[in-house]
């Protein structure tokens, strides 16, 4: 695995052997953990340039963006992000939401992807394992990440559907905080997978149920909540060099 961990002493540890028919599954969050960043504003400025939406629908994006960078989740932005996946959606095609996807992937979003933390997933494939993103992205934007990643998938909200268009509401709730570890967890059940076999990264406090849930947890990119958590339960930490943060976890 790559150096980019706080302390060489917490590189991933050793996996035990596995049940020969019993999958190694990597679950891993999107914005800032594989990427700089929240996606669904990256997607809302390619949405703009296309015609997609409106400027006015990118403008608070614009804004949250940069605090999201530089403070990470709360419970509002959250409440904001859902919002604004909704408003960004509502009666379009979709397949023109899947043309766009493809086009906020390579101009705005694969740019920020984070390297050491692309090459630690590698290294996860390399070793037979399964790597899946879990994301509150909407589930085509992160199926358009996972396919050119070469990862084994993604799960994200899933937006609902009528005649080829969005209706504006969502199949449930936001893929986040613990909807990610029932999410996860039935995942693992349905494949026979051994949960303390298994990895996760995150960057959010709001996965600690996440991170909890398998054997091996790593925090990417942490903020300072989920940083005092990592640290009181000796889980490895992981500081992207791009992300310009350090060890002490103090923001840019």
């Amino acid at each position: 695995m790559p150096s980019a961990y706080a302390d060489s002493a917490m590189s991933p540890p050793s996996q035990k052997p596995a049940k020969p028919d019993s999958p190694t599954l990597v679950f891993v969050d999107v914005d800032n953990t594989l990427v700089k960043g929240a996606t669904i504003f990256m997607f809302a400025i390619e949405a703009w340039k296309s015609g997609y939406i409106k400027w006015r629908h990118v403008i608070p994006a614009l804004f949250q963006q940069r605090t999201f960078i530089r403070k990470g989740e709360s419970p509002k932005r959250v409440t904001s992000t859902r919002e604004r996946a909704q408003t960004l959606v509502a009666g379009h095609s979709v397949a023109d939401f899947d043309r766009i996807a493809e086009v906020a992937w390579r101009r705005s979003i694969a740019p920020k992807v984070f390297p050491d933390v692309l090459e630690t997933l590698q290294e996860h494939q390399k070793q037979g394992h399964e790597v899946w993103l879990l994301t509150a992205s909407p589930q085509g934007l992160a199926s358009v990440m996972a396919h050119d990643l070469q990862l084994s998938g993604a799960f994200g909200t899933q937006l609902m559907e009528s005649d080829g268009k969005f209706t504006g509401e969502i199949n449930g709730d936001l893929l986040h905080g613990p909807l990610k570890e029932e999410r996860a967890q039935a995942f693992a059940a349905e494949v026979g997978a051994d949960l303390s076999q298994c990895y996760a990264y995150s960057d959010s406090a709001a996965d600690i149920p996440l991170l909890s849930l398998v054997g091996h947890p790593v925090a990417v990119n942490p903020d300072a909540t989920l940083l005092a958590h990592a640290s009181r339960a000796g889980w490895p930490v992981m500081w992207p060099e791009a992300s310009g943060r350090s060890q002490s976890g103090k923001n840019k």
